[in-house]
């Protein structure tokens, strides 16, 4: 398992070449468990996952973490951000979710804990429970079958990632309001 911390302060060349990782698992030390379990339920499914340890550092810049959150955006297609109450007042949570917006990718949240999590982040899917996980692995599998992953290349890949992504995002919150 490769854990990716924000403690790093600088980017390895060599893996901003790398081949995108489907799923970014985003956390903070506290919620670790958390992250661990989803990490796990998603390899088994068969899906690659990073998880990428935030414990924000006050000897990191605001400059340093934003290239760090963007870099980790620009290499996935799906980001899982791990929040509980501690942590949803961030800085660094809306801004990781607006670079992932922004580029068109999956948001998804697991909420640690009872305590409610601010009003802007009810955009996104929100999963609350354990078998929100398999919700998830479901509309990534149906992303996959549907032919309805990101598209890189072409005129109207901009246009058709965001569509792909807006269903996505509709798809799974359905999804977890059915329970099924």
């Amino acid at each position: 398992m490769t854990t990716h911390t924000l403690r790093t302060n600088r980017i390895n060349v060599a893996a901003a070449s790398a081949p995108a990782i489907p799923v970014v698992i985003s956390y903070r030390h506290q919620d670790r468990l958390d992250a661990f379990i989803i990490n796990e339920r998603l390899k088994l499914e068969g899906i690659t996952t990073r998880l990428d340890l935030f414990d924000g550092n006050a000897e990191q810049s605001t400059d340093t973490i934003s290239e760090l959150l963007c870099h980790s955006i620009s290499n996935c297609t799906h980001l899982i951000a791990v929040l509980s109450q501690e942590n949803a007042d961030n800085w660094w949570i809306p801004f990781q979710i607006g670079a992932a917006t922004q580029h068109n990718r999956r948001v998804s949240l697991l909420q640690c804990g009872e305590s409610p999590l601010p009003d802007y982040l009810e955009k996104w899917p929100i999963m609350r429970a354990r078998e929100h996980i398999d919700l998830f692995v479901l509309a990534y599998h149906d992303e996959q079958t549907f032919r309805r992953s990101i598209t890189l290349t072409g005129t109207d890949a901009d246009a058709t990632n965001r569509i792909n992504a807006n269903f996505f995002h509709a798809d799974l919150k359905a999804k977890i309001r059915r329970g099924f």
